[in-house]
This record gives C-alpha cells, structure tokens and sequence, in this order.
C-alpha cells in the first residue's frame, strides 16, 4: 500500500493528482471531482499544440479543396477529414522563400518552423534558429514534466541523410531537438520504467487506481476507466511490437525495439502517445515527424500497397501511375491525422475535450515534391483553442503570403508577445474568412 498519499475521499482532487507504485507516477484526466480545487485557482484546460510533419510535398490537384470560406469541399486527398470537416481549417497559398546553397529538400524540412529569416545563415548556411515548437514551450509548458515531446517515425536503418532532413524542431541554430523514434522509449520517458517483475505499467499502479475508483462517482469512475483503458492498449501495441522485433533478432541478447512493423500502427501508437501525454498534462507541445525529407529507401505502406513504394522517387516519375500511387500515399498520411483528431475528442478536459483546447498542425515544408516547390504549402489545422481558432473554414491567399505569418498567428495565439516571426509580413486573421 502506499502510505504517502492521503485519502483520495478527504479533499477535492487536484489537477496534480498521479497514480503511484514502484518507481513510476501515473498522471490523472480530468475528472469532475477536480472542479473544487480548479475553481480555487488551479490550471483549466492547458493550451496544447502539435505539428506533424509529411516530406516531400503533396499532389496538388488533389489536395487543394475548390471553393473558400466556409463553403468549402473535401477534396479527394482531404476526404479522410469528413468527420472533422468543421473543426479543420485548410490553408493555401503560403508560401517559403528557399535560401540558395543548401539543399531543397533539407531547408524544406529543418526551415518548417524556423525563427530565422531566409537572409540569415547561422547554421552553417541553413536559416535555422529557434523553432516555433520551442518558443510556444517555454512560454506554456506550466512546469510540466517534459517541455515538449518530438517523435519521429523514421525507422529507416541506414544513414542516407543528415539531420537536416529528418529534423522540425531546434533549440537553437545547429541544436537540433533529437526525436525520439521508439514507442517503448517514450512510454517510459513520460510515465518511468516499472519494477521489471511487472509486466505492466498499470500493474504497478492499481492498488492505487482502486483506492481513487472508491472515492469517485459514477461518470469519474467510468472516464477513469476509459483512460485506463487506452493506457493498456498503448502498452499491448509497443509489448506486441516488441514481441515481433525480438523474433526477427538473431540475438536474444538484443532489446527488441518495439517499433510495430505495421506502418499505420507504428504512426498510430506515437499519436496514442502525444495525446495521453497531453491528457495528464505530462507536456503541452508536441511534434511528430511522419517520415523524413528525400530518404530513398522504399518503405511498405501497410493495407496501401502490395510492394514497398519510394515515396521521394515517385515524385520525379511521369505518369498517371505515380500520380496515383502519390495520392495514395498522401491520403493514407491524412488518414493518420484523422485518427490524431479522433483520440484528441474522444478524451475529456475540463472544457470539453483535447481538441477543443488544442491547435493542431499538420502539413509540409514543400508544395510540390516534382518540381522541388516552396510555394502553396500544404497546410491543416485542426482545434479552436479555447475558441481563438475559428474553424471550418478554407483560408486562401493571393501573392506571396509566407507561412511565417501562420507562425506569427499561432504565436500570438499562444499568448507570446511579438509582433515579427522569421520573414512574416504580418499575421493571419485566425476569426475570419479569407482575404482572397
């Protein structure tokens, strides 16, 4: 028994509430019997944001939805979002200005979120500084246990790039983030490693899960359930993965990785993280590399394709086969987003749910993987962030329109008080339709 805590049943929940057992500390939803202690003047409902990140561009004429404004349709690429299509926001028209010297599809990645502008190389000729990522973090991490979380999902093996290609997010110029890229990894960074005499996590922390059930009504006791639940299918996910990995070891001696080989699953169970993450407030900025920029490694896209496809190569290759295999592929990316934008509403804060006090994003460094383009950016947001973020709407954009001024926007949103970000020529009106 742990004879540290106090009785759950004494007082009112507090937001900090862990659930303990050897060697870990398992961070609590919100429940409503956290209400009292909020209303004393605790934290409600944390802004959160996340940006995910798909190399290599998008099939354009695919991607961009036809109309604007708020009567905007689904285009063929986009039509995985349908169940979210009014809590979505598409943007189109903005645009990255290349610096010469580096290459196209390393400044495309490692400058998505950059603070420094095109004209400065402080990077050995790449314009990288701060990224937004970190800023927003260090102004609304809260204390939380971890700053921000970046994750990728680059299993490659080989070397073929540097980090350029592979990184979205910078502490500084050079300082790269480092992802991490195995989901047993980063269980274990955000709740701690268990006795190994346990096989689970939640076996670690059940005597006190039960002690909590006991003291909790009806609707807390069943969201204290559900939440339980998803944490137990994340662990099954990585201990099924790992079981995979360990069979294709020749070595018994090797720790299996516990990256599923299921390329959708791999994606999936690093969602499932970021948004149980979120949903203790473990941290509140996130970001998620899909795959890395140019890396020509055929990979197999599970349920897609019967062979393993190269992305990168596909888009120099003329024809309508390639055409279609690229939809194809940026359909099945979308689709990953809009399982994140599942497991974001279906878990509850105390203003409704994640996505609710969330801004997501999710989008490229490129326009167009053929001819190497910087301009018309594929971008989605998703979530209103208490409201600041008006949704359901198709923003366009004449001329050149960097996508700094996005940046800009989401920064101010976040509460950070600067009026430049990188080579912005202003800010985005996030409340209105489009200036066209």
């Amino acid at each position: 028994m742990n004879k540290n805590r106090s009785s759950f049943a004494s007082r009112a929940l507090s937001r900090r509430t862990f659930l303990r057992g050897a060697g870990v500390a398992m961070g609590l939803p919100w429940l409503s019997a956290m209400q009292p202690a909020m209303a004393a003047g605790e934290p409600v409902a944390p802004q959160r944001f996340a940006w995910i990140y798909v190399p290599n561009g998008v099939v354009q004429d695919a991607w961009t939805p036809e109309k604007i404004g708020r009567q905007w349709e689904l285009s063929p690429t986009l039509r995985p979002l349908a169940k979210f299509r009014n809590d979505i926001n598409v943007y189109s028209g903005l645009d990255r200005e290349f610096r010469g010297g580096t290459g196209v599809h390393a400044q495309a990645g490692c400058c998505w979120l950059t603070s420094s502008p095109p004209t400065e190389a402080l990077d050995g000729g790449f314009p990288t500084n701060t990224s937004l990522d970190q800023i927003i973090a260090r102004k609304i991490n809260g204390g939380t246990l971890l700053p921000s979380m970046e994750l990728s999902c680059n299993d490659h093996t080989n070397q073929r790039e540097t980090k350029y290609f592979e990184t979205i997010s910078w502490h500084g110029p050079g300082y790269a983030a480092n992802a991490q890229k195995n989901p047993r990894d980063v269980f274990d960074r955000l709740f701690g490693k268990p006795d190994p005499r346990m096989a689970s996590l939640l076996d670690v922390v059940m005597e006190d899960a039960r002690r909590l059930e006991r003291s909790l009504g009806p609707s807390d006791r069943s969201k204290l359930g559900e939440f339980l639940d998803s944490v137990r299918s994340v662990e099954q996910k990585i201990q099924k993965a790992e079981q995979h990995a360990a069979k294709r070891h020749q070595s018994p001696m090797t720790r299996p990785t516990g990256i599923p080989e299921d390329r959708g699953e791999y994606i999936r169970v690093m969602v499932d993280l970021i948004t149980i993450a979120f949903q203790q407030d473990l941290t509140r900025v996130a970001t998620l590399v899909i795959d890395p920029e140019r890396w020509d490694t055929p990979r197999m896209y599970h349920g897609v394709f019967d062979s393993p496809q190269n992305h990168h190569a596909l888009t120099h290759t003329k024809g309508d086969e390639a055409k279609e295999k690229l939809q194809r592929i940026d359909e099945f990316h979308v689709s990953q987003f809009a399982y994140f934008l599942e497991r974001m509403q279906a878990m509850s804060d105390s203003s409704g749910t994640l996505l609710n006090s969330s801004l997501l994003t999710y989008g490229s460094g490129m326009g167009n993987g053929q001819i190497h383009d910087y301009n018309d950016l594929p971008v989605i947001t998703a979530g209103n962030l208490h409201g600041k973020v008006p949704t359901g709407i198709h923003h366009r954009f004449a001329g050149k329109k960097p996508v700094a001024n996005l940046w800009l926007s989401q920064a101010q949103a976040a509460g950070i008080e600067v009026d430049n970000f990188a080579d912005s020529s202003g800010t985005i009106d996030l409340r209105n339709s489009p200036a066209t």
